[in-house]
């Protein structure tokens, strides 16, 4: 099941760079959370939930791009994700350029959480993988 959990999450996340929220393969009782200190925390609940998370991102950014960067199975129905965004915040014009990593749940074939992390070792640790290398 690991290599379709891995599939299924690169496909949602992937999808994120056209602007498609593919909600048919999120859970009706989808949880998004970040770190406390990101600028779009959270938590969302449910397929309004994902839409309202987007919006709040869009409307943060302006040239929002974000790009995958790895995508690796950390068992137990759980995906490790590395992303990096990068755009200019609306308010205040600075740039952003931020790489991080969540991990992703899933069940019966539906991504039920995301949990991001503010860098990709804490979210290693987080899913309880070991990486020699200093983030």
């Amino acid at each position: 099941m690991s290599v379709e959990n891995v599939e299924l999450v690169r496909r949602w996340i992937e999808g994120f760079r056209v602007e498609e929220l593919s909600l048919e393969i999120c859970d009706p009782e989808i949880e998004i959370r970040n770190w406390e200190e990101s600028p779009i925390t959270g938590p969302y609940h449910g397929h309004d939930g994902v839409r309202q998370w987007w919006s709040e991102l869009e409307d943060g950014f302006e040239n929002v791009h974000m790009e995958l960067i790895d995508v690796i199975d950390a068992g137990e129905d759980r995906v490790l994700v590395v992303q990096r965004l990068v755009g200019r915040f609306r308010l205040t014009g600075i740039d952003a350029d931020h790489t991080w990593g969540a991990v992703v749940s899933t069940r019966q074939g539906k991504i039920v959480s995301a949990i991001g992390y503010a860098t990709p070792g804490e979210a290693k640790q987080a899913a309880g993988l070991t990486d020699d290398r200093k983030e």
